[in-house]
């Protein structure tokens, strides 16, 4: 019996070696014994693997995505490749350099926050409340972690099962987290049940648009600062491709600023707020969306910490613990006069320092703060010249008051906290009633001192598109201070100038001792202006401050009519009227 076996074995072992030297469909190229059993690796023969569409190595610049999954059993993630797949497809057709980048959460040590601009979470809650195993680590480093993300714009998609009392906490818990590290929320949190594709489909559908918001492309000074009398001007241009916004020369662009955030943290420190207190906001409030906001969040976004409302103070009087500043107050709230004095020097932080309150809520103090208010400016580009970007000109706002340095609120913004490439919501403004005469050969006459020469930079691109034939002669009377400090797009105007697109007069108040405005130049050129708004119908367009500008030019403008025109003063500001009713004389002013 013994025999048997053995001579079974010695075939086995025989027809394993033949099969071994001889056998094409081994792995190996070399089919030998000596390849088996080699001590180097042998050449394996591989079927060409299929490019991985998910990984992307961009080597050009774009707007980056990123886009983060947690998940237990891979729904999460086939959630995340669709997104992706949706804002290629979006990209694609809109001609959009987005650059998703697809990441499980369980790498997240691989993520640099402070290059971050954009995140899209995308997370599931596991069991009863519970991150996915995976993410575990991810949840914990964001809920304990310190980190400002006040330039990252986010979007989370919280999915879950009902059937468990914590439903979608984990999604939930991140979003309220991010928002406390001063994060900008796109949309509100979406919570999903299961696989509910339907609910998905429309988050993704909102979240495209929120995801297209503008971007600062490019900010560069315009003026140069030798001391602090100086103006800081400066220029910034808006990336909107995608955006779907659309505007024409003479509207203006409205931009949602946020508060200096030194300031935000001073106001919670005195008023002993931790800033992570949830908050109900009133859904007219400019920029805000849905959901939960922390106080915080509330006081860096959306509420005016400059502006002090008069019930503010009478709420601080029914908080503050010292007799005499509640008499202080009371006397000043009962005169008009001196309360709006003291307010017009005021901020929010200086009432919240010089009166000391006791069990102010939150919801009282927020309650009692004016809406954060969009602004505007007058935009300095033609959607004729390129579509895709829109130009602002911005006078930087600095000054002292009360042993306190002030700010604008949006130039300081824009000037010293948005960087480029940060994204900033913005919208157009309509301004009918400034635009360009439909009629190109209508002679102009630009009056546009300091900022106010924006718009004027958009007509003069439009005109200068067309031919010498087809355009009417051009004069813009431009102000500054110093020729060689505050020329605002100097070089462009002269290459204009010598294109024979424009007729430019300049008038540089600092520049000699007698002080010289575009109002004395409108003087000295009377009798051009009365011929050109008489005989060649001219359209005139006043841009800038008006309280003061506006109003001196209107006035320059009546007398040359009664000089040249020789017409009452009564019949030259009948004359303006007319022209005002024609179209012919527009005004795009602000009051600073």
């Amino acid at each position: 019996m013994l025999e048997w076996i053995v001579a079974g074995l010695l075939c086995i072992l025989t027809y394993a070696v033949f099969t071994l030297s001889t056998s094409s469909g081994s792995q190996y190229e070399d089919n030998s014994i000596d390849a088996f059993i080699s001590k180097e690796s042998p050449k394996v023969k591989t079927r060409p693997q299929k490019e991985n569409k998910y990984k992307r190595d961009y080597s050009s610049e774009g707007q980056q995505i990123l886009l983060l999954y947690g998940t237990e059993y891979g729904f999460s993630e086939e959630v995340a490749r669709k997104l992706f797949d949706r804002l290629c497809q979006e990209a694609a057709s809109q001609g959009t350099v987005w650059q998703p980048r697809l990441i499980n959460v369980k790498y997240f040590k691989h993520i640099r926050w402070s290059e971050e601009q954009l995140c899209v979470l995308l997370i599931s809650t596991s069991g009863d409340g519970v991150p996915p195993t995976d993410a575990l680590p991810f949840y914990e480093m964001l809920m304990n972690s310190g980190e400002i993300l006040s330039h990252l714009h986010y979007a989370v998609l919280a999915l879950g099962d009902s059937n468990y009392p914590q439903f979608c906490k984990t999604g939930l818990s991140l979003d309220k987290r991010f928002g406390e590290l001063s994060a900008m929320r796109m949309l509100p949190c979406q919570t999903v049940d299961t696989e509910d594709w339907m609910v998905i489909s429309d988050w993704m559908n909102r979240l495209i648009p929120a995801i297209r918001a503008t971007d600062l492309a490019v900010k560069r000074p315009l003026t140069v600062i030798e001391s602090e009398e100086d103006k800081e001007t400066i220029h910034c241009e808006f990336n909107i491709k995608g955006s779907r916004l659309t505007w024409i020369a003479g509207d203006a662009l409205g931009i949602y600023p946020q508060n200096n955030p030194r300031h935000v943290e001073k106001i919670l420190q005195v008023l002993g707020y931790t800033g992570r207190e949830e908050t109900h906001p009133d859904l007219n409030l400019p920029g805000y969306c849905d959901g939960i906001v922390t106080c915080k969040e509330m006081l860096l976004r959306y509420l005016d910490i400059k502006h002090v409302k008069p019930d503010l103070l009478q709420l601080i009087q029914n908080h503050v613990s010292c007799p005499q500043q509640k008499e202080q107050l009371e006397a000043l709230l009962q005169v008009p006069s001196e309360l709006m004095e003291y307010l017009s020097q005021r901020e929010v932080i200086d009432v919240v320092v010089e009166f000391k309150t006791g069990g102010l809520s939150v919801h009282e103090f927020l309650s009692h703060l004016k809406p954060l208010q969009p602004r505007f400016y007058s935009i300095a580009s033609s959607p004729q010249v390129d579509s895709d970007t829109v130009c602002v000109t911005a006078a930087i706002v600095r000054y002292s008051t009360l042993g306190r340095d002030r700010e604008g609120v949006t130039t300081c913004f824009l000037q010293d906290r948005l960087q480029g490439g940060d994204l900033c919501p913005v919208f157009i403004s309509r301004n009918p009633d400034f635009r360009l005469p439909s009629n190109t050969k209508t002679p102009l006459i630009l009056i546009g001192p300091g900022t106010g020469v924006a718009p004027f930079r958009a007509f003069l691109q439009e005109r200068a598109l067309l031919s010498a034939e087809e355009r009417g002669q051009v004069f813009l009377y431009f102000g500054c201070r110093h020729r060689n400090k505050d020329f605002l797009y100097r070089q462009e105007l002269e290459k204009l100038v010598a294109e024979s697109v424009l007729c430019l007069k300049t008038a540089f108040s600092r520049d000699q001792k007698e002080k010289i405005y575009v109002q004395d130049l409108l003087l000295q050129d009377a009798q051009l202006i009365w011929n050109s708004i008489n005989e060649e119908e001219a359209a005139v367009y006043v841009c800038g401050d008006a309280r003061h500008m506006a109003h001196d030019v209107h006035k320059v403008l009546t007398k040359i009519i009664v000089i040249q025109g020789q017409r009452t003063p009564e019949e030259a500001d009948q004359y303006l009227r007319a022209m005002e009713t024609q179209g012919r004389y527009q005004k795009d002013v602000w009051v600073v």
